[in-house]
């Protein structure tokens, strides 16, 4: 029978939780007190350079000492400090509980309610961290442990920051998970308790939505997606998406704030009356509007979209602005064919379409950048995806939300609104996404009818308001890669 393990003469350990590149989390034995605890060993891998393994190994202890300064029921306690044969150990707080990606990934999305009470006491976990001026820095759904009963625990505070403490990275690039970083950190700002009540909403999206809402097939065009692309929110409730908006608002000057999104978390989880949120003045030249974001090596390559146009409803038409015909092979202009297509007739490059009840595309259940075996067709559904490695005849490679900022009961805009709208951001995403090709592309914009529009509340089917951008090779042979990122 092999010899069980013991650490520092004191933890025995008794079985793996988990294992990464960087090292193991064992569930322990505390001989001294007679406590289960989660024994974290850090186990960088075979010729990992000394700098690298020095700054893993100041995260480990930066976690037990930031711990250590949070008294909170919602922040996971650690323990103990060891150090033995070379190797470092935290001895933490055991959480039997898997973490909220876990959740999501094997159970589905999260019902609005039950997301509410565990981003409570989250957000409290963070409120204790803020007060004692400790900025999280990596708020995600895997670093939020979820009991059966519902109890929350924010974990991995390994790479927090302190006003007093530097930074634990040599060479001076952003820490943290791409798809959770707010623009302003994204821009170079230092983080702040505002960029973790963002990364708070991005993970509660993803909760509720069962995917993230920036993230994508690239970092490039994760990035993009966070600086340029509204989240698209179907399943939250609509006081849960309020929320989650007023966390994901860009200018942190307005963001939401800790006691905004607790008063109305709060309601939430009661049933009583959504709390209305009282906006933060704003502050002149704060908006952050980029055209590139670099993180590290990666540039995000062409100009970002320009901004959300205005709202300023047009009379519903059947066709938009008009402008004059493709003049090269990957040309951004638009054609002024108007005259309506038979059934199976394929839809014309830089011809707005319309999706949804009654569209030119009834059924569309393409999201994210994901990709289709099917050419579009007049009348034909695009019932599903297929892997972006395989081969396939489109890719949906960009979407937004024109009104994501307005109540979901708005009037439709009309198609002449959102064919503007769509042929100046999808003319945008396309430059970048042509650059990176050597074949000619075909694509278009597709927008919602107004009965696609008006069912986004419909339990059943939920409606989609955001429009759509797709591409294809203009000689319709197959793809065979994505070509996004």
């Amino acid at each position: 029978m092999q010899q069980q393990r013991v650490i520092a003469n004191r933890y025995a350990l008794v079985a793996e939780l988990g294992r990464g590149a960087m090292g193991v989390v064992w569930r322990a034995q505390d001989q001294l007190l007679g406590r289960a605890v989660a024994l974290k060993e850090l186990h960088p891998p075979q010729g990992m350079a000394a700098e690298e393994r020095n700054v893993l190994e100041e995260r480990m202890l930066r976690e037990a000492r930031t711990a250590g300064r949070l008294n909170h029921p919602a922040v996971v306690t650690v323990h103990d400090i060891i150090r033995e044969d070379g190797r470092t150990f935290l001895a933490m707080e055991l959480v039997d509980a898997a973490d909220l990606a876990t959740i999501v990934e094997r159970h589905g999305p999260r019902d609005s309610v039950w997301m509410a009470g565990v981003a409570l006491q989250a957000l409290g976990a963070l409120d204790a961290a803020h007060a004692a001026g400790i900025v999280h820095r990596d708020v995600k759904p895997s670093n939020i442990m979820v009991r059966p009963d519902g109890t929350a625990k924010l974990t991995d505070f390994g790479i927090a920051q302190t006003m007093d403490d530097p930074r634990l990275t040599h060479n001076g690039g952003i820490v943290g998970s791409p798809a959770y970083m707010s623009p302003d950190r994204l821009q170079g700002w230092e983080a702040s308790p505002a960029s973790d009540l963002w990364a708070l909403g991005v993970t509660m999206a993803h909760a509720v939505e069962g995917i993230s809402p920036f993230e994508r097939t690239s970092t490039a065009s994760t990035l993009h997606a966070v600086m340029n692309e509204p989240p698209v929110l179907r399943r939250a409730s609509p006081q849960l998406a309020e929320v989650i908006r007023g966390l994901l608002t860009v200018d942190p000057a307005r963001r939401m704030n800790a006691a905004q999104a607790r008063a109305m978390l709060v309601a939430i989880v009661q049933g009583t009356a959504p709390v209305p949120v009282q906006q933060q003045p704003k502050k002149n030249n704060t908006m952050v509007k980029v055209a590139a974001v670099a993180l590290g090596a990666v540039v995000l390559a062409g100009a970002a979209f320009a901004g959300y146009v205005a709202f300023k409803p047009k009379q519903n038409t059947a066709s938009g602005p008009t402008s004059s015909a493709p003049t090269s092979e990957n040309s951004t202009e638009w054609s002024t064919d108007t005259n309506p297509l038979p059934a199976g007739a394929p839809l014309l490059s830089r011809r707005i379409a319309t999706f949804g009840r009654g569209g030119d595309i009834p059924q569309w259940n393409l999201t994210g950048t994901e990709c289709a075996k099917d050419f579009l067709t007049q009348g034909a559904p695009v019932p599903g995806s297929v892997p972006c490695d395989k081969p396939h005849s489109i890719q949906l490679f960009a979407a937004a939300t024109p009104l994501w900022d307005k109540p979901k009961d708005i009037a439709y805009p009309g198609v002449e609104y959102l064919a503007d709208f769509t042929k100046k951001y999808c003319a945008e995403q396309f430059r970048a996404t042509a650059s990176r090709s050597k074949d000619a592309l075909g694509f278009t914009g597709i927008v919602p009818t107004e009965q696609e529009w008006k069912a986004y509340n419909d339990p059943t089917t939920p409606g989609r308001q955001e429009v759509l951008c797709v591409v294809w090779k203009q000689d319709r042979a197959p793809l065979a890669g994505t070509l996004v990122g």
